[in-house]
């Protein structure tokens, strides 16, 4: 559903609904904002647009926090595993992989030292095919 095509009841004058000319019955969930990205920058604009009135507006917070949840997701894509346990981890930063295959050469019994060094090794095997 979005909202567009949302049920046409009667929106109060102040909502962001009511701004972007289109109604609905109940503001919608950050989740549901999270997943339609038309429905929210429409709702995000119109609360830009008039903060004062609309900063308590529950749809205004809901697309607001659905756009932070999104940056959030493709940031979290981006970057990968956070988890120095992983190999994801190791695979995703070389030089510090290096650094920590180096170091663990003087004293293997670092933290992390065979996840590194498997990380490297699996990314050689694949090279190899």
């Amino acid at each position: 559903m979005t909202v567009a095509n949302a049920e046409p009841t009667s929106a109060p004058r102040s909502s962001p609904a009511a701004r972007s000319g289109t109604t609905k019955s109940a503001p919608q969930t950050v989740t549901w904002y999270a997943n339609n990205p038309a429905a929210r920058s429409q709702v995000v604009l119109a609360c830009l647009d008039d903060p004062g009135r609309l900063r308590k507006d529950r749809d205004c917070i809901n697309a607001q926090q659905a756009s932070v949840t999104i940056a959030l997701r493709e940031a979290r894509s981006r970057t990968g595993s956070l988890n120095p346990a992983t190999t994801g981890f190791w695979a995703n930063d070389p030089e510090a992989r290096a650094n920590k295959i180096l170091v663990c050469k003087r004293n293997p019994q670092l933290q992390y030292c065979g996840v590194a060094l498997r990380s490297l090794q699996i990314e050689a095997k694949a090279a190899r095919r």
